[in-house]
């Protein structure tokens, strides 16, 4: 007996069962768009934090907001990655899957960095070079596994 030969329920419970297989493995375009609005947002607060610190707006009160900002956004950037969530229509490239360790690494620098960033606006440290700091860790990804 063939596949097409079989009772309909069951070819209906092999095919949802073949469709909850691959779940895990295909992200959403909402997973898409939702990792797109997080480092856009990333880039927001790097782009206010360096008006700020470069002089172009007086809003000095804000380097913390901004700084914890991104050091809440860099404890989440992992999750942004799901299998599956690359594509022609998204700027993260196949490298980021086929590199998981190197790629978990640089994460992880960008995580410490947004951790430092946020220890140093909030005692008065050297925000300038913590924010160069996080800029590196944003670059070290984009380099290898954003598309140009």
């Amino acid at each position: 007996m063939t596949f097409t030969n079989r009772p309909a329920p069951l070819r209906a419970l092999v095919g949802a069962v073949a469709l909850v297989a691959a779940l895990p493995f295909a992200a959403s375009q909402g997973d898409k768009d939702y990792r797109h609005h997080t480092m856009e947002a990333i880039g927001g607060h790097m782009q206010a934090l360096m008006d700020i610190l470069r002089g172009k707006v007086d809003h000095s009160e804000h380097l913390s907001v901004h700084a914890a900002a991104l050091a809440s956004l860099a404890e989440i950037t992992p999750t942004l990655f799901p299998p599956g969530s690359g594509g022609d229509d998204t700027e993260a490239l196949p490298a980021i899957w086929d590199n998981p360790d190197d790629f978990a690494e640089r994460l992880d620098l960008f995580r410490k960095a947004g951790a430092g960033l946020r220890a140093a606006a909030e005692t008065g440290g050297d925000v300038m070079a913590a924010t160069r700091e996080v800029g590196q860790a944003c670059k070290g990804c984009h380099d290898n596994y954003r598309k140009k």
